[in-house]
Parts: structure tokens; sequence; C-alpha cells
């Protein structure tokens, strides 16, 4: 009687205990379900909290792992940048063999990229690339690792990438963007050496203004120190400036051509009688 009534304690609660879990995956599944609702009308911050949620409550459960790639992607679209790299990275470091992981490590990258990391998204791109030549993500990851050489101020190995992308992939959306982005970088260019030839010519203009001030500024010394040389001896002389009337100028003038005229006189008569007979 003991023994049936103990078989009969084990099946109920065998039988409890295979109804809560049907009850947990059941809520587990109703949860994602909503979430995945939200993430679908483009209400990407409340899908997140709702994956974070489900992947946080239910860790055991089969769901967990889509739950957090899903709160990674949700709040990547969301822009809540910091928290989407958190899943991310739970999510490459719970499940290395999971089949997202390498859209999660592609995803990566985006978030590094987005959140100005560039070094780091050169990186992510940089290891994506040698770990999935095969993927569809390539060219993506290809155009990203370029963008992060642009935003960090290497042209010289931005420029051959984007090169490269519009010669493997021509017609595809990554070839149309490193079109515009050569443009850009040609645009750039052409506005650098503008830049360089104003600043050239500015500096051209600023140096023959600065020698024509230099000039006017050694005049000015050379007038002042003619001025201070003759006052200076005008105060050792102590003698004043003569001061000359109008009329006195007219007597002087005409003293100095009498004085001429007469010198031109006795010029002729000495020229006269040197040549008498």
């Amino acid at each position: 009687m003991k023994k049936k009534f103990v078989i009969a304690c084990l099946f109920v609660c065998l039988n409890a205990g295979f109804l809560l879990y049907a009850q947990a995956n059941t809520a587990a599944l109703d949860e994602f379900g909503r979430a995945f609702d939200l993430f679908k009308r483009g209400d990407f911050q409340n899908a997140g909290a709702a994956f974070a949620y489900l992947y946080q409550t239910w860790p055991k459960d089969p769901l967990a792992a889509d739950s957090c790639f899903m709160a990674a992607q949700a709040y990547f679209n969301a822009g809540d940048y910091p928290t989407s790299y958190g899943f991310c990275e739970a999510f490459i470091q719970s499940y290395p063999g999971h089949l997202n992981i390498p859209d999660m490590e592609f995803q990566r990258g985006r978030i590094l990229f987005k959140m100005g990391r560039f070094k780091e998204a050169n990186s992510a791109f940089g290891a994506f690339l040698d770990r999935y030549p095969d993927n569809t993500l390539y060219p993506s990851a290809f155009f990203w690792k370029a963008e992060s050489f642009y935003q960090l101020g290497d042209i010289a190995q931005a420029l051959p990438l984007f090169n490269e992308i519009r010669e493997k992939w021509p017609g595809s959306d990554k070839a149309s963007l490193a079109a515009w982005r050569l443009n850009v970088m040609g645009l750039e260019a052409r506005e650098a050496k503008f830049s360089r030839l104003a600043a050239f010519e500015a500096g051209k203009n600023s140096t023959k203004e600065i020698a024509g001030m230099q000039k006017e500024a050694y005049r000015e010394q050379q007038y002042l120190r003619d001025y201070l040389l003759l006052k200076s001896l005008r105060a050792r002389a102590d003698f004043s400036e003569p001061t000359v009337s109008p009329n006195d100028r007219l007597n002087m003038l005409l003293d100095a051509k009498e004085r001429a005229l007469d010198l031109l006189i006795s010029v002729i008569n000495a020229y006269l009688k040197g040549i008498a007979p």
C-alpha cells in the first residue's frame, strides 16, 4: 500500500513538473511573439526591452539565444548602441557555435562604427573578412572596413578599397556607395587643394604687406634719426632755424642771377683777351 502511495506521489510530481515546464515554455513563446510584433512595428526600444527580459528570465530556454540576438538587433535599430553592444558580446560569448555568430560578428563592427570607435570597428570587419570569405555579408564588411579607414583619416588605405569594391561587385548597392564616397573624397581633395592655394596666396600677400610695413617703418625711423640729429646739431650750435620772408627770397634770387651774369661776362672777357692779336 505504501509502495503504491509513493509511486502515485512521484507520478503527481512528475506531471506537475512537466506542466510547469510546458507553462514556462509557453510563457517564453508568448513573450517572444509579443517582442517580435513590437520589432515588426518598428517599436525597437520596447522590442529590445522585451527580448532582453525574455533572455534574462529564461536563460536556459531554447529561445534564449534568439532573444539575445534579437535584443542586440532591436537596440541597434533603436540607436541604443551601448546596450546593443552588450547583448552582441553576450551572444558571441554564450553561443560560440550558433549559426548566427557570423551575423553577430558583423553587427559588432557596425555597432563599434556607430559609436565612433572606428579603429576597433576596422579590426572587427577585418576579422570578419578573414573568417567568413564566402558569407553574403562579405561585400558589406569590405565596404565598412574601407569606410572605417576613411573615418580615421587614412585615405591612403581607404581609396584602393573603395576602388576594389567597384571592380569586384559592380552594380551592387555597395559599389554605388563606394562611388559616392570616392566622389566625396575627390571634392574634399579639390577643396583642400583650393584651401592650401588660398592660404599660400594669403601668406604671400601677408608677407608683401609686412615687407611694405617694414620699409615704411624703416623710413619713419630714418626720418626720425635725421630730425633728432639736426635738432642735436642746432642745439650744439645754439642757433635757431632762419626765417626768410618772400621779399628776401626774391632778393636772394636776383643776387644769385647777378653773380652768375658777372661770372659769365668775366669768362667772355678773358676769352677775348686770349684771342686778341
